[in-house]
């Protein structure tokens, strides 16, 4: 029986790259995003290629959506072997023009749905004996941009967050680690390609060691 990988936040771009090297590596994938008619297009270029995928809508910033989502999942599989936390909200607000009420709002998808996630699945990983969380790190969470203040402050804490649950959730063999991305995401970039990110996630998966890649 094949490993699964859930992978929420998916889309076109890390999501994608990240579903095609676990799914080419035996792994089926589960893609939880909003919007369903996204997931079916990303669900069908998976298939096209030989991977086992299946869509499931679930907002992030929901906890009850994502319990909703992992319900489905766990109707379909028994285990679930890793889980990729990939959302993120993304606005162009300078920090001086942000809300209290806009930073609580974005907190919950930048951040806080990653905790929704432990609850769901660290239980049934710890009773396996094994796990893995793989979270998407960013480098404002090192150097801030105040244009994008509120995702800034959401990778910072996301990246402090990384590391506490990689110490927490060890002794418990489920491993947690993130690629903090240092760049725009392009196919064409240098450096920051989803392919090569999604190298650095697998990287993450197979070695087991430290908590974060900086690419």
């Amino acid at each position: 029986m094949s490993k699964v990988i859930v992978i929420v936040g998916a889309g076109p771009g890390i999501g994608n790259a990240v579903a095609e090297k676990f799914g080419s590596n035996e792994f089926s994938v589960a893609l939880v995003s909003r919007r369903k008619a996204k997931l079916e297009k990303l669900v069908a270029t998976l298939e096209e290629k030989g991977i086992d995928a299946h869509a499931f809508v679930g907002d992030a910033g929901d906890a009850d959506s994502m319990k909703d989502a992992f319900s489905q999942i766990w109707e379909k599989w028994n285990d679930i072997d890793v889980v990729h936390y990939n959302a993120a909200k993304i606005k162009a607000v300078n920090i001086a023009n942000e809300t209290a009420d806009g930073l609580t709002r974005d907190f919950k998808v930048n951040v806080g749905g990653v905790m929704t996630l432990v609850g769901l699945v660290a239980s049934d990983m710890e009773k396996r004996g094994s796990g893995t969380i793989l979270i998407t790190g960013g480098g404002f969470g090192i150097q801030p941009n105040p244009d994008y203040g509120s995702l800034s402050i959401g990778k910072a804490a996301l990246r402090n967050l990384s590391a506490s649950l990689h110490q927490a959730l060890q002794p418990k063999n489920i491993f947690v680690g993130t690629v903090t991305v240092c760049g725009y995401v392009k196919e064409d970039a240098p450096v920051h390609t989803p392919v090569n990110i999604a190298e650095q996630f697998w990287k993450l998966y197979t070695d087991r060691k430290d908590f974060e890649i900086q690419l």
